[in-house]
């Protein structure tokens, strides 16, 4: 297909294009051009544009597209340490795809409340999230909303044991729904509220340095 489209959308654009073709050949020209329309609109709904990661490797990428509501001191849901949590709002317009916000390995996942060995801490309610840990046991957490409507979620392959790279797509999770990203206590937040960002882009921040002295997981505004 010419045009980038994700795959959990090609079933759809797939077939509404022949049943346009099989309704233009049929002589129905004004259906048919109704389908047509349906089928650009599903191949721009389900776009899946390639994205190219900041070169600082340590840096956290965006996980969505949409813009930063908030971000405040909080605690991590499934570590309980203290940790900064950047909450997004995806565009209503999309890209929907989710992106991996780092080089790391899935530990857990609850969708929602379930799929732990214990009682999901009350800020996961109505969320599908996973617990990530980098090589260096930095740990994050990553959630997305499950109430909007319309919803459309497909997450099927990040499950606890995969490892995820920085900046790839990881699923789909649609249509304008909420993200949050638990970054570890020390992390530098690089966004602010209002900010827009795009997935697997924009910086987020950096994790926390590994010893004193050291930049670690720092990043540096580019002037």
């Amino acid at each position: 297909m010419l045009f980038p489209v994700a795959k959990e959308g090609r079933l759809f654009v797939i077939v509404t294009a022949w049943m346009a073709v099989i309704t233009l050949l049929s002589g129905l020209a004004d259906l048919g051009l109704f389908l047509v329309i349906l089928m650009l609109a599903l191949m721009a709904l389900f776009r899946d544009l390639r994205r190219r990661a900041p070169a600082q490797a340590l840096g956290l990428v965006a996980p969505v597209d949409g813009v930063v509501e908030s971000v405040e001191t909080t605690t991590d849901p499934f570590t309980g340490r203290e940790a900064e949590r950047i909450r997004m709002r995806q565009r209503y317009l999309g890209e929907y795809n989710i992106h991996a916000p780092q080089e790391v390995e899935v530990r857990e996942r609850v969708w929602p409340g379930q799929e732990t060995d214990r009682e999901p801490d009350p800020q996961l309610a109505g969320r599908l999230a996973f617990a990530l840990a980098t090589d260096e046991d930095d740990r994050m957490t990553l959630a997305l909303s499950v109430t909007h409507w319309p919803r459309f979620i497909r997450m099927a392959e990040v499950l606890p044991g995969n490892r995820l790279g920085r900046g790839k797509r990881i699923g789909f999770a649609g249509f304008g729904g909420r993200a949050e990203l638990w970054l570890p206590q020390g992390s530098h937040v690089m966004v602010r509220p209002g900010q827009v960002v795009l997935a697997g882009t924009t910086l987020l921040g950096g994790l926390p340095p590994r010893e004193p002295g050291d930049q670690g997981g720092a990043v540096e505004l580019a002037e």
